[in-house]
């Protein structure tokens, strides 16, 4: 048979194939295979309960995210997921601006719907394959409280970072400079006077500040794990562990200590210890509340 014939009977097969087989086969891939059956309304006749209970991660990003992802991928009762798709990062920021100035019934349910529009499909799996949910992504941070509101049996882990190492990674990627076209995604403060006076080491500490206050204003009333990314080890790993009623083994939890993921090439800025005291002290002014409540000095 030549080529010209092979490839002319493969793509006559490929058009017998129903759209949902190959829906079916990328979310098996994803999941594995279904325990049970769900159709897309299932989840929400019955209001999340019987979703296994999600697990979210709210952050900055810049923080651990991407080395977590790694460490949860050994726990096999979960599927764990760094940044699906979508990621929801320009509505995040839509999120932010919201909730910011306190959102109306309207828009609170605008909201929900948004997320679950990028999420219902994979909480379907989720449940179809018993399988709790993870994901790290920092972008779903600003839609915390309507997450909290639609899965009620949700976990959350709060994952922060010394504002300096932060700022120091959040400079190595242009973030807040003239031409970089990801910032349309990034918030910015609803002061545009003190917004336009500050450098991109201030703007990049506000966006620290701004981010992890919301999340504790989030933790508030809810049920949130807080994780010092910068006192990583074994021990505080299995108390997240216990937390999150995951089952990961401490030597597997010992080994992946020493491994870096998302390593970024780095430009010549310095660590922030060997920064000069004027840009210390310009991080200073827009980070150090929240910094002395996490006993992290500026």
């Amino acid at each position: 048979m030549t080529l010209f014939k092979k490839t002319k009977l493969i793509l006559s097969k490929l058009k017998k194939v129903r759209q949902s087989s190959i829906e079916d086969l990328y979310w098996t891939t994803l999941f594995g295979v279904s325990k049970q059956n769900a159709n897309k309304y299932y989840l929400r006749q019955c209001d999340f309960e019987d979703l296994p209970s999600p697990i979210f991660f709210l952050s900055t990003g810049r923080c651990g995210t991407n080395w977590f992802e790694k460490l949860l991928t050994y726990e096999k009762s979960i599927c764990v997921f760094h940044e699906p798709t979508p990621n929801l990062a320009i509505q995040g920021k839509l999120a932010y601006e919201l909730n910011k100035r306190g959102v109306s019934e309207d828009e609170n349910t605008l909201l929900k719907e948004i997320f679950l529009t990028a999420r219902e499909e994979y909480f379907r799996h989720s449940f179809k394959s018993q399988k709790r949910y993870v994901e790290t992504n920092n972008h779903l941070c600003f839609f915390a409280q309507q997450i909290a509101e639609i899965i009620p049996n949700a976990k959350f882990v709060h994952l922060y970072r010394h504002p300096g190492e932060f700022v120091r990674s959040a400079l190595n990627r242009d973030f807040y400079t003239e031409n970089n076209i990801e910032d349309i995604k990034r918030i910015i403060s609803p002061n545009f006077n003190e917004w336009n006076n500050y450098n991109q080491i201030e703007k990049c500490g506000w966006l620290w500040s701004e981010t992890n206050q919301f999340i504790e204003d989030f933790k508030t009333n809810n049920n949130v794990f807080s994780f010092n990314f910068n006192e990583l080890s074994t021990e505080k790993i299995i108390d997240l562990c216990k937390f999150l009623e995951l089952n990961i083994s401490e030597s597997t939890i010992t080994k992946l200590l020493h491994t870096k993921t998302n390593v970024q090439k780095t430009k010549p800025i310095n660590k922030y210890k060997d920064w000069p005291t004027e840009d210390k002290n310009k991080l200073k002014t827009v980070c150090n509340n929240l910094a002395s409540k996490y006993n992290y000095q500026l």
